[in-house]
């Protein structure tokens, strides 16, 4: 069993800012002196440095009461904290410690905040009570009997006396360790609760989400689908138009052709004429009474030559008629092309737009699936546990 080697005390009480040391050694040890000495004030720092959170057991008003509070009128002045360090032997290494000798000490001041170390290493008062309960120590327990506590334990009934030793062989620890870990698990039990609520939320959000993206996903396609198929109409349409222009073209260069043939055709018959014309003036002048028969057959000659002529001067006007109709066909066709390229780059600027909503949202499902596979892992985790 551990014991206390040696107690030092720091602005406790009524020891002052100077360190004060008390040696203890194994076996039965009685701390004597006159009324007043401050023997009472030892057990009291046993419990504080043990960890007591309670004011009254060490006979103060507050946890603040316990530093030192000085003596003006004699010019000594009140200590900032309180300090006490308990050495123990652990011989038999019951306190779960790699070392023979456990230091534990704690400091606290005005405003009520204390400091545990053990061996020198800041640590948590409740870290502390379990190192000190695996050996049977206690702040609470019976380890320090405080003043009046004989007389009590004469006078207090079987049932509390027998309760008493429970807590002295350490019973009634195992059942307030129960009760705490019995609380735990519901605690426990409830935060599993919680989380399987969140889990269900979350996956409910997880499968919301997976099925935006279908849809989305579906959406896209479709989209891209209808705009290549777009695509391939316009195409067609330009291939079409391509094609009429070549058509009209051939036409008008055919028309054209036509056109100057007409019209060589209409220079040699002017020629004809004015052959003609000459020939029957030198018909009227020379031989008039002797070839009037030639005279009228000159003359109906003449007749016909200016019917073809005006003839195809009419071809050549619709010739050229036809022209201006195809050149008209021709800008509209040129019109409607400009204006299929002017949609072309339109559904391409469309395309390139839903190509980076569509980057867009895989990053927002990049992001969400840690998310998800977080709270998968804790979900599994809390079905195993």
């Amino acid at each position: 069993m551990p014991y206390i080697k040696k107690i030092e005390l720091k602005g406790f009480k009524s020891f002052g800012p100077k360190t004060a040391t008390v040696t203890l050694d194994q076996g039965f040890t009685a701390i004597t002196g006159p009324n007043g000495s401050g023997k009472t004030n030892i057990a009291d720092a046993v419990l504080f440095g043990l960890g007591e959170l309670s004011a009254r057991r060490m006979r103060a008003a507050s946890l603040s009461k316990l530093i030192y509070h000085g003596y003006p009128e004699l010019q000594v002045k009140k200590a900032k904290t309180a300090k006490v360090v308990l050495q123990f032997d652990n011989f038999d290494n019951r306190l779960p410690v790699d070392t023979k000798t456990v230091t534990i000490s704690r400091e606290i001041n005005r405003a009520g905040q204390s400091i545990y170390r053990l061996n020198g290493r800041r640590i948590s008062r409740g870290h502390i009570l379990n190192i000190l309960s695996m050996a049977g120590i206690s702040p609470t327990g019976h380890n320090v009997v405080l003043q009046g506590a004989i007389t009590r334990i004469a006078e207090i009934s079987s049932y509390d006396r027998r309760k008493m030793i429970s807590d002295l062989v350490g019973i009634a620890q195992y059942d307030a360790e129960k009760a705490e870990a019995e609380e735990k698990l519901r605690a426990a039990e409830i935060s599993i609760r919680t989380a399987m609520g969140r889990i269900d939320e979350v996956q409910k959000r997880v499968d919301d989400l997976e099925r935006e993206r279908n849809e989305l996903l579906r959406y896209m396609f479709l989209k891209e689908e209808i705009k290549r198929f777009e695509a391939v109409k316009i195409f067609g349409d330009i291939l079409e138009v391509e094609r009429k222009k070549a058509d009209v073209t051939s036409k008008i260069e055919a028309v054209r052709s036509k056109v100057e043939k007409s019209r060589e055709l209409r220079e040699q018959l002017r020629s004809q004429r004015h052959e003609a014309e000459t020939e029957w003036r030198k018909l009227g002048s020379e031989m008039i009474e002797e070839r009037g028969t030639r005279l009228l057959e000159v003359q109906y000659k003449i007749g016909e030559v200016r019917s073809r002529i005006t003839e195809l001067s009419t071809k050549i006007g619709a010739g050229n008629a036809s022209v201006d109709g195809l050149k008209k066909v021709m800008e509209n066709n040129i019109q409607k092309l400009e204006a299929i390229k002017n949609e072309i780059k339109y559904n391409r600027k469309e395309i390139r737009r839903l190509t980076r909503e569509r980057e867009r949202f895989l990053v927002r499902r990049l992001n969400c699936e840690p998310i998800w596979e977080k709270t998968a892992k804790k979900s599994e985790k809390l079905r195993r546990s």
